[in-house]
């Protein structure tokens, strides 16, 4: 079910936001004028993502720097110094009709 979240003029351009949707942690990106939703925690240490940064189309985590394709949620490299696989973000199908994003929540 497509849920609203916020208007597109809260996020700025190439920036992340938190937001919790029907009991849903969300990431929301902004990256160049796209819009993308995956889960807010990183599946490391359950680190904020919001807090992290962009680099190119990837969110890396401020903590221990893992880095997600926000496209697709998947892993693109682990945390530093450990070896150990984690698993990817959910991923969320994401639109903006009339100014509004909507997230698709199962």
């Amino acid at each position: 079910m497509w849920e609203a979240v916020f208007k597109i003029d809260k996020i700025d351009d190439n920036s992340l936001k938190a937001v919790t949707v029907k009991g849903t942690p969300l990431l929301i990106a902004n990256i160049k004028g796209k819009i993308y939703a995956t889960g807010l925690y990183c599946t490391h240490e359950q680190t904020d993502l919001s807090e992290g940064f962009i680099e190119k189309c990837n969110v890396i985590c401020p903590a221990h720097f893992a880095s997600f394709d926000i496209q697709t949620g998947h892993v693109v490299s682990g945390p530093e110094d450990e070896s150990a696989p984690i698993d990817n973000l959910k991923s969320y199908p994401a639109k903006v009709e009339n100014g509004m994003i909507l997230v698709e929540l199962p």
